[in-house]
């Protein structure tokens, strides 16, 4: 998959059709507690390998939730469907589903570690990976979102000193991703999204 796909709008098409395949495979996915699964996935444009968790799932919703209006009635009737019945399985199995979140999280936030440690003093670097790594950041806060009291005062402590890490390799820029994306993340909510090293 090239990095590019990561920091380019999906289709609808293509989100709901992962979607759908997430939905589907979700309390499996909860009740065994892996938090990363990798599916294939029939999609418009071809089959396309996915790795599904949590946050991925949360991601999809918020971006067609985020693009409501915009959507044919069609699409917007099947992600309001899907939604739903993603956030009924989650909540049946609430407490395996927190688990499951925050443990990515602490995943994610290594991640970034592991990203800023590697471009320390390599600006360049930094700045040419950044949009592509920075969707970790994107998918924690949509997880701690769903944790609301349930996110840890611990894993609120690492994030933050990740965010000071970050904060500290940055400047103000435009929009890091296609800018197609910028209206569903709003800079007050999503701050890494709108500066770069």
């Amino acid at each position: 998959m090239s990095q590019g796909s990561h920091v380019l709008p999906e289709s609808p098409a293509i989100d709901l059709a992962v979607l759908a395949a997430e939905v589907e495979e979700l309390e499996d996915y909860i009740v065994k507690g892996e938090v990363y699964r990798t599916l294939r996935v029939a999609t418009p444009s071809g089959v396309q390998q996915v790795q599904m968790s949590g946050g991925d799932l949360l991601t999809r919703i918020f971006r067609l939730e985020g693009e409501g209006e915009e959507l044919p009635v069609e699409q917007r009737s099947r992600a309001k469907d899907l939604a739903l019945q993603a956030r009924t399985t989650a909540y049946s199995l609430r407490t395996r589903f927190h688990d499951l979140l925050t443990r990515e999280i602490k995943a994610r936030i290594d991640s970034l570690n592991w990203f800023l440690d590697d471009v320390a003093g390599d600006p360049k670097r930094a700045r040419a990976e950044y949009p592509y790594e920075i969707r970790n950041r994107q998918r924690i806060a949509v997880m701690v979102d769903e944790l609301a009291e349930d996110f840890t005062p611990e894993l609120k402590g690492q994030l933050k000193r990740v965010d000071d890490r970050i904060r500290l390799i940055v400047q103000s820029a435009s929009f890091v991703w296609d800018s197609r994306l910028e209206p569903i993340f709003p800079r007050e909510h999503f701050w890494y999204l709108y500066v770069s090293p």
